[in-house]
């Protein structure tokens, strides 16, 4: 981990490349309804210039992804997760009825993608494009230049603290922004640290077929009136009956433990939940994210985590349910 790197997104702007995150453009009368079908927030009410975090999900409502959509014109712009762009055209022509009017292009290696976050990130922007300043507000999605390249800045909450994604059709892009060397690039290491500080869930640690969109503190990204749509029953039951089993938190710990690993937590030896991932932070200690069960949520509560090293004392950190944290 890269300590300067670190302080600077605490304390300023970094930026980090994301040009391996899944890039996809639809297109076709009938696309907007294929998102909305698939995904758990109001996609047909996208109107040009806006955008939204939504969660991919199955007929169940296990989470398959956290999607960011933007409608610009009469096209859908999707980003993906990197480890699910491969599946992700696969799943929605599985919902494509016979001459359905929807053209769904991967454009990931066409274009480049970089994130861009920390407290000055909308300063910094500015400075970048020239301007004075620059105000782009949760939901919407502006048409920018970046050192003269042309982008497409989109607000999410899928980066640490708060920031935006710039999507461009150049691959100039990324070039642009290493030539800044006063703006520190984020490697992935230093990046891990600060997604398990904001407890950011993460494709295929936090975000599993094990877990529903509400246990992942996804409610931001979940429309309740937007009728029907695959798995909407089962997000609406688990809503109105208040049967949400877990939820995310952040833990403190003695020490990380190896990528992959899900250690079992306990209270009393009564299962209270799972680790899903870990971190050292400069500035609070060992950290990981965890879904606590129901009866063990309490800021505070004392667990027992079972890593392949050994028992350790975890403590429930204040204030980190996702959903106080976005």
């Amino acid at each position: 981990m890269n300590l300067e790197t670190y302080n600077t997104a605490h304390d300023a702007a970094v930026w980090r490349e994301l040009s391996h995150f899944g890039r996809f453009v639809f297109s076709g009368k009938e696309a907007a309804a294929l998102l909305h079908h698939l995904t758990t927030n109001d996609i047909r009410a996208l109107k040009d210039g806006s955008t939204c975090d939504t969660a991919l999900i199955t007929s169940k409502a296990r989470v398959l992804d956290l999607l960011t959509v933007s409608r610009i014109g009469n096209e859908l712009h999707v980003v993906t997760s990197p480890n699910r762009r491969e599946a992700f055209i696969p799943h929605c022509e599985r919902f494509i009825v016979y001459r359905q009017d929807v053209h769904i292009s991967d454009v990931t290696s066409a274009t480049s993608m970089v994130g861009l976050f920390g407290p000055q990130w909308q300063a910094t922007l500015a400075t970048m494009m020239g301007a004075p300043e620059i105000e782009l507000k949760e939901g919407t999605t502006q048409e920018i230049k970046v050192d003269g390249v042309p982008a497409l800045a989109l607000l999410t909450r899928r980066l640490p603290g708060g920031g935006c994604l710039l999507w461009s059709a150049s691959r100039g892009l990324t070039e642009r922004f290493a030539a800044r060397t006063e703006l520190p690039r984020v490697d992935d290491a230093t990046y891990n640290v600060l997604r398990v500080e904001s407890a950011i869930p993460a494709a295929g640690l936090e975000l599993t077929e094990d877990i529903n969109p509400w246990e992942a503190g996804f409610d931001y990204a979940i429309s309740l009136h937007k009728g029907c749509y695959n798995g909407q029953e089962v997000v609406a039951r688990l809503n109105t009956y208040k049967k949400v089993k877990q939820h995310l938190f952040r833990l403190k710990i003695e020490k990380p433990f190896p990528l992959g690993e899900r250690p079992l937590l306990t209270q009393n030896g009564k299962t209270a939940g799972i680790a899903t991932s870990s971190a050292i932070s400069p500035k609070l200690g060992p950290l990981a994210l965890a879904y606590i069960r129901g009866d063990y949520e309490t800021p505070g509560e004392q667990l027992e985590m079972a890593t392949q090293e050994g028992l350790q004392r975890v403590t429930i950190d204040a204030g980190y349910k996702m959903q106080d944290a976005g």
